[in-house]
């Protein structure tokens, strides 16, 4: 699944619209930007775009070195998911316009010092399989305490979704940190599940529960720990699980932590889009909404 997450600070109201386009090409339907600690996420299913003509135009989108990227992949189901890619992410963010249209093709991207955006998001296949026995992969990357906490679960397939679950909130927290994984390597952390009406926090928490909150524990550096972080965990499409991770911003007031507004779209860049919050394509499992 290609995806993209954009946050942006602003005041202004975000408005969630559902439009179906059904013309070969369509304009992009503009959006506002979203305010402070609200966080839009746009996902396209590969497998919806068939159209040869439509996939020519995304190409067109790129920028030389992007095209040479795309069209160097092995295989064209790669070079598919590559082009998506890149196309779903100019699209979406030329849709945020203030005060003129953007074009897609006019976008230029910058990088923090260790080459990433300061973004953390992470999809994986529910059906994803892990080669390796499941608990010998965790030892290798896991934190001791979510081993045994994988190491309780009796089911195997529950164990593997949970394994799922877990590297999704793992590899959201280290791009939001904007090292990667080689830069803050999973062993250092340990991913927590808090019922915020008890204010007990393990591993064992029920992640169905409304109240359930996401936090993270680093044994390294425990600046980047607990409070400073806020999570989301969903299941999109009922065949991925997507994390997203961000940083904590003050109330106005300066008391408190302002909480996640999370809106999700399904989109076919330049065909359709529609907003799926709150219906079935997008189910909370744990952490903001």
């Amino acid at each position: 699944m290609s995806r993209h997450l954009l946050r942006a600070s602003s005041m202004m109201k975000t408005h969630c619209f559902s439009q179906r386009f059904f013309n070969s090409v369509s304009p992009l339907v503009p959006v506002q930007l979203p305010s402070q600690m609200e966080t839009h996420l746009w996902y396209i299913l590969p497998n919806e775009v068939k159209n040869a003509s439509l996939l020519s135009q995304y190409l067109e989108l790129l920028s030389p070195c992007e095209k040479e990227n795309v069209l160097g992949m092995r295989g064209d189901e790669l070079r598919k998911r590559a082009l998506l890619a890149r196309a779903l992410v100019r699209t979406t963010i030329a849709r945020y316009q203030i005060n003129s249209q953007v074009s897609p093709r006019s976008l230029k991207f910058t990088k923090n010092t260790y080459g990433k955006p300061e973004i953390g998001i992470d999809v994986e296949e529910k059906q994803r399989t892990i080669k390796n026995d499941i608990l010998s992969f965790a030892r290798r990357y896991f934190s001791h305490e979510e081993v045994d906490f994988l190491a309780a679960v009796p089911n195997a397939e529950v164990q593997r979704q949970e394994f799922l679950k877990l590297w999704t909130l793992k590899e959201a927290y280290v791009k939001a940190l904007g090292r990667g994984f080689s830069g803050a390597p999973f062993k250092t952390f340990t991913m927590r599940y808090q019922d915020a009406t008890r204010g007990t926090c393990d591993l064992s928490g029920n992640l169905n529960s409304e109240a359930s909150e996401i936090v993270v524990d680093s044994s390294e550096e425990p600046s980047n720990s607990a409070g400073n972080w806020q999570f989301s965990l969903l299941e999109l499409a009922g065949s991925h699980y997507a994390s997203i991770c961000m940083e904590n911003s003050s109330t106005a007031d300066g008391r408190g932590k302002q909480p996640m507004k999370l809106t999700v779209w399904k989109t076919i860049p330049l065909v359709e889009d529609e907003c799926v919050s709150g219906t079935d394509a997008v189910i909370r499992i744990g952490g903001s909404s």
